[in-house]
């Protein structure tokens, strides 16, 4: 075989390698959402204006998972307009945070927090408890690319392969008070090119204050990077202030009706009922497109119905 040949073959190989690498990464498919198929139907409560109508039944299609409520998300559309559904209450709409983004879970009490991390020049701040913008003086966690950093006086630990509802009460496990280094939170696949949150749950605390942070992705809803996301809920009933911000918390003009016991979970024989919390969302026959996602990822649904 001469050097031609050599050189041919090398090159030959390198573009299948590459060919392949390419196509894995652009067949990439995130680990999170549910594959659960979610079917409407109409309610039996008739449409007037008394504010307070049943508006849908949801019931999941065979085959399906248990769901946490605080991985989701429920919104209607009506008239062009979107409505939150959840137990009570929602984010609000109309917060102005520009580093950070919050979404309250249908469980109102778990947060999805976003992080734009964009900057590797300079850190975002931002302050668990009050779920907002912090400063180089008051923050929890700082933010820069992959670069995470507690502050000083945070205390932590992290807890491998545990699912974030599991964890309720205070580990008795020593918590960390090593805030000097970044936080070992994800790992990288070469095959694809992405950032992978690794499987577990921080436990943190500060001031006799827990929190648990469980790391979902580094991605946005546009796939672009740095901006990790998180689900975040107070511990051992620890304060929550952040949920008792009218900037960020407000009551949710649909409302979730379950006769299940557990609220945990949306069980996969459970049906639920959506419907007006007070306010009048649709006084006569009206359209009502069902918008669902489960960790940040659409989930779904069979179909939209004219109630």
């Amino acid at each position: 075989m001469n050097w031609k040949q050599i050189v041919a073959g090398t090159v030959a190989l390198i573009l299948v390698a590459a060919a392949i690498w390419v196509y894995l990464v652009a067949s990439y498919e995130s680990g999170l959402g549910t594959s659960n198929t979610i079917l409407v139907s109409d309610s039996n409560s008739p449409t007037n204006s008394s504010n307070d109508n049943k508006l849908l039944e949801l019931s999941f299609d065979t085959g399906s998972e248990d769901l946490l409520w605080a991985s989701l998300g429920i919104e209607l559309e009506i008239e062009g307009a979107m409505h939150t559904c959840s137990f009570g209450v929602q984010s609000n709409p109309d917060q102005s945070g520009e580093l950070i983004s919050t979404n309250l879970g249908a469980d109102g009490l778990t947060f999805t927090t976003v992080v734009n991390a964009t900057d590797d020049e300079k850190f975002t701040f931002l302050d668990i408890g009050e779920q907002i913008e912090g400063n180089e003086s008051n923050y929890w966690m700082k933010f820069s690319s992959t670069d995470i950093f507690l502050a000083d006086g945070v205390k932590w630990l992290f807890l491998d392969d545990v699912d974030f509802k599991e964890v309720i009460e205070i580990p008795s496990n020593n918590l960390s008070n090593n805030t000097e280094d970044s936080l070992d939170w994800y790992t990288y696949d070469l095959s694809v090119h992405r950032i992978d949150p690794n499987d577990g749950v921080y436990v943190v605390e500060k001031n006799d204050t827990w929190f648990k942070i469980n790391f979902l992705s580094y991605y946005n809803s546009d796939d672009e990077s740095r901006f990790p996301a998180m689900q975040i809920a107070a511990l051992n009933g620890s304060d929550f202030p952040a949920l008792n911000n009218s900037d960020l918390v407000v009551p949710s003009p649909c409302i979730i009706l379950t006769e299940d016991s557990d609220i945990d979970y949306w069980n996969a024989n459970e049906t639920i009922i959506l419907a007006e919390n007070g306010i009048n969302l649709c006084s006569q026959s009206c359209e009502i497109n069902v918008k669902i996602k489960f960790e940040t990822t659409p989930v779904d649904v069979s179909r939209t119905e004219l109630v």
